[in-house]
């Protein structure tokens, strides 16, 4: 039973004993009304001010985020670039080749999906200009092989730049392996690609009097 019917059963009683209660039933019905539709409206302003202030709280978090630029930059799985952890790789500690083995660049690209010339140390490809290489070697079955490569690329242009490099690897001047890793570099920034040849260790036969070659080129996007 809701307010207006207990309030007319109320005085339906009363009339029923005999009594009167002189209430004006007709003002008491509209009161009623009137208190259904003042809540009504509160309760409508609470749902539109709480979905305002929902609403103005996602736009100034996506705005905080946007400003403070939290979208991670590719660095070739390598590590953050100017994390305060000591164990992340820093690109200015990359600018030469640094191997403990011979390796020289191999002017020819050896590879049918490339998309630009040969580069090596120096070079620009597609606006990314190599600034470093590091060669990592270990014990494989015919001696040492290079089983990491992490080439230091950087964005020299106005633009950001995004591009597949690959890195070759040759034996004797004949293409043995190669890889290639999708980056982007925002102006004035650089980027540690990092390549890794597992299968060095795994069974591939390599002469242990052999030479190593190597260079760097574009490849179309996957």
């Amino acid at each position: 039973m809701n307010d207006i019917d207990a309030i007319i059963s109320h005085e339906i009683k009363m009339i029923g004993r005999g009594e009167y209660s002189g209430r004006d039933l007709v003002s008491s019905v509209f009161n009623v009304i009137r208190g259904r539709r003042i809540r009504r409206a509160i309760i409508i302003s609470l749902i539109l001010a709480l979905s305002s202030m929902t609403a103005i709280g996602i736009f100034t978090l996506g705005r905080f985020v946007s400003q403070h630029n939290f979208a991670a930059k590719n660095t070739g799985n390598s590590g953050a670039i100017g994390s305060g952890d000591t164990h992340a790789l820093q690109p200015n500690l990359i600018d030469h080749l640094i191997s403990d083995y011979p390796v020289t660049w191999e002017q020819s690209v050896g590879d049918l999906t490339a998309i630009s010339k040969a580069g090596g140390i120096g070079d620009t490809l597609g606006g990314l200009t190599s600034v470093g290489l590091k060669v990592t070697w270990q014990v494989c079955s015919t001696g040492a092989c290079p089983t990491s490569w992490i080439l230091n690329v950087k964005n020299n242009t106005g633009d950001i730049v995004t591009a597949n490099p690959a890195l070759m690897i040759f034996v004797n001047h004949e293409p043995l392996v190669s890889s290639s890793r999708p980056v982007t570099v925002t102006p004035g920034n650089s980027a540690l690609l990092v390549y890794t040849f597992p299968e060095f260790t795994q069974g591939l036969t390599v002469g242990s009097n052999s030479t190593w070659q190597w260079n760097w080129f574009l490849t179309p996007a996957h």
